[in-house]
């Protein structure tokens, strides 16, 4: 086992094997080394204390209940929970927390394992009945037939010992994806037979994610088949800031069923292909150049593979020896899921989760069971499929007509800044406290932190504007670097200066200042300053192999900056997807001072603007200027 492995684990954080493949689009890359030890990015460590109050005294809770006004924290060294609600400021359902926690504690049972294939466990059968246990194979295995399975089965040690595993220890684990299977299978088995690949295939999604669409990796390895977010884009897959197709179990599987088409062709057999979309394509490639051999099994011997992937095609084939006769095995007494049925509706605009699971006549929870893809609030601009219940679809849409469309978005989003409290944000907003922690699943009401994005229920005006601006920018959020921020903002009618503020990561005062405001009056089509004299701020997302300086490099700007400008304590502490504040200098105004005869129309024509544009740049009500007043001009 390498120390990467032990390491995550020590960390507290899931290990996904297969979010190992094609971390880059180059099928030749590679891939698996994206989520090693040796990238300069790092993974937050784990914090054991993560659902303990602090110990100091002030900011400790009271016995009473939760310190709703305890600050937020600046450390992003929480457990496991908290670390995943943070992946790229997303706020998991209850479906995809009970799937990261599920996944953890199968994939931590296993680890044991994958360290050492030694072990023997004494079967059950053997209290029982010793003479009947003795008396032959009491795992089967002289009774397997290879023609049975239209993938490659062997009986070897490997595979012997993962097919002890589930049978024992394990047992638990693969009832729990057998059960879940039926949701799935029909519609895997009838893709892979339009696609011409195995049938028996279905079982790489069974040691993958457990047949859970909700499945999660620490190395953002996501959905039944876990593709990562550069392979599933490669394979058609939308992943952004609203959407994860990688989710959608439909969707994954054609990709998933195209990338093992092509690592099949590529290897020219199956043990390989699975070991490739395990380890990586690059990493097998490499494997068969230094040993000389393409035989997976005397590969496997040696040190060219990580032993996760070593392990993956024997534990691929016990889960398919087991799950071809379930009655040999004990596993009599299943609870099969139903089959995921479902019609479709095309949804037009953002709407609300809540509001379209209301019109549909589920639970919301049961709505983003049915529709895992959606990573928001609420569905993204343009056409979104949406799933109801079979039989459901023409009603939802009569539903759904019948809600004005000032109803259908009712929360705005707010990132947490440096001192802020849940209680301040609440009454920012006019709301309850308990609904904030209630709509943004908060686990421990003491516990937010600087940079993460809460949904804030509520309505009117002010609710309109901000959806408006959310959907205008989610496009940039979905980038690896976004554009700079613009430098002006057009005040809608509705808006505030503390909702145009937190949307744009300032300060009241610091708009204020930018704009000679006394007060906080504003008034729609006034254009307001944003960052004068500052520059524009870009927002950059950690990716691996990065590392602080080279960031600051690319920008142009100070390492100690960085550090300043994201609290960032040690300029080797950072991680893969953090998403890093860098404040880009602005040379784009300047500023003038009024002479004796002027007036903005010929001021505007001197600097190529409008009469229009030194007002909003300035605040100005009127056309009135005065001799030694400054303007300030956008150049």
């Amino acid at each position: 086992m390498t120390l990467r492995f032990g390491q995550l684990l020590a960390a507290g954080f899931l290990f996904s094997t297969a979010a190992l493949a094609s971390e880059t689009p180059d099928l030749e890359a590679p891939t698996d080394e994206a989520a090693s030890a040796e990238q300069s990015a790092e993974v937050p460590p784990a914090d054991p204390s993560a659902e303990v109050p602090p110990a100091d005294e002030a900011a400790a809770a009271p016995a009473e209940g939760p310190d709703l006004n305890a600050p937020a924290e600046e450390s992003a060294e929480e457990g496991v929970w908290t670390w995943v609600a943070r992946m790229e400021g997303e706020v998991p359902d209850p479906n995809m927390v009970e799937a990261v926690e599920e996944r953890f504690e199968e994939q931590l049972a296993e680890s044991a394992l994958i360290d050492d294939l030694g072990g023997v466990d004494v079967p059950r059968g053997f209290y029982e009945d010793p003479a009947a246990e003795l008396a032959g194979d009491p795992l089967f295995l002289d009774l397997v037939d290879p023609s049975e399975f239209d993938i490659p089965v062997v009986v070897n040690d490997q595979v012997e010992k993962w097919v002890r595993y589930f049978t024992g220890d394990g047992r638990k684990y693969y009832e729990r994806w057998m059960r879940r299977s039926t949701r799935y299978r029909p519609m895997m088995y009838a893709a892979l037979e339009e696609a011409g690949l195995p049938s028996d295939l279905v079982y790489l999604s069974m040691i993958e994610s457990g047949y859970n669409a909700h499945a999660y990796s620490h190395a953002h390895a996501v959905g039944l088949w876990q593709f990562i977010p550069s392979t599933g884009r490669l394979y058609g897959l939308r992943v952004d800031w609203w959407v994860d197709q990688r989710r959608d179990p439909a969707l994954s599987t054609e990709a998933a069923l195209d990338f093992l088409a092509e690592l099949h062709e590529m290897f020219g057999g199956w043990e390989l292909a699975c070991a490739a979309y395990n380890g990586g394509p690059g990493r097998v490639r490499r494997a068969i150049a230094s040993t000389g051999t393409d035989d997976f099994w005397e590969i496997a011997t040696g040190s060219s593979l990580h032993s996760e992937t070593e392990n993956y095609v024997p534990k691929l084939m016990a889960a398919a020896i087991i799950g071809k006769h379930l009655d040999r095995y004990g596993f009599t007494d299943i609870s099969y899921e139903d089959e995921l049925l479902y019609d479709t509706a095309s949804v037009e605009g953002m709407v609300e989760v809540a509001v379209l699971a209301r019109c549909g006549g589920m639970e919301e929870r049961a709505f983003r069971y049915l529709n895992p893809a959606l990573r928001r609030w609420a569905t993204p601009e343009g056409t979104t499929e949406i799933r109801v219940p079979v039989g459901k679809g023409e009603a939802f849409l009569a539903a759904l007509d019948d809600v004005p469309h000032a109803d259908r978005l009712t929360f705005v989003r707010y990132k947490v800044r440096r001192g802020d409290t849940l209680t301040a944000i609440a009454a920012r907003y006019g709301v309850d406290v308990a609904d904030l922690v209630r709509v943004n699943t908060l686990r421990n009401a003491n516990r937010i932190f600087v940079g993460m994005t809460l949904v804030v229920p509520t309505s009117g005006a002010v609710q309109v504007a901000e959806t408006s601006r959310v959907a205008a920018t989610d496009a940039a959020a979905s980038k690896r670097v976004s554009s700079s921020r613009a430098t002006s903002y057009a005040v809608n009618a509705g808006d505030t200066l503390s909702g145009i503020a937190s949307e744009n990561g300032v300060t009241v005062a610091d708009l204020q200042q930018w704009n000679d405001l006394r007060g906080s009056t504003i008034f729609p089509g006034q254009k307001l300053a944003l960052r004068a004299g500052r520059g524009a701020v870009a927002e950059y997302t950690v990716a691996p192999g990065d590392t602080l300086s080279g960031i600051a490099s690319r920008y142009g700007v100070a390492v100690g900056d960085l550090q300043r400008w994201n609290n960032i304590r040690s300029s080797s502490r950072i991680y893969v997807g953090q998403v890093v504040s860098v404040h880009v200098p602005d040379t784009r105004w300047t500023t003038y001072t009024v002479r004796a005869g002027d007036s903005l129309g010929g001021i505007g024509r001197r600097h190529g603007c409008s009469v229009a544009d030194l007002q909003g740049w300035n605040a100005l009500r009127t056309t009135v200027i005065h001799p030694g007043q400054t303007l300030k001009i956008q150049r």
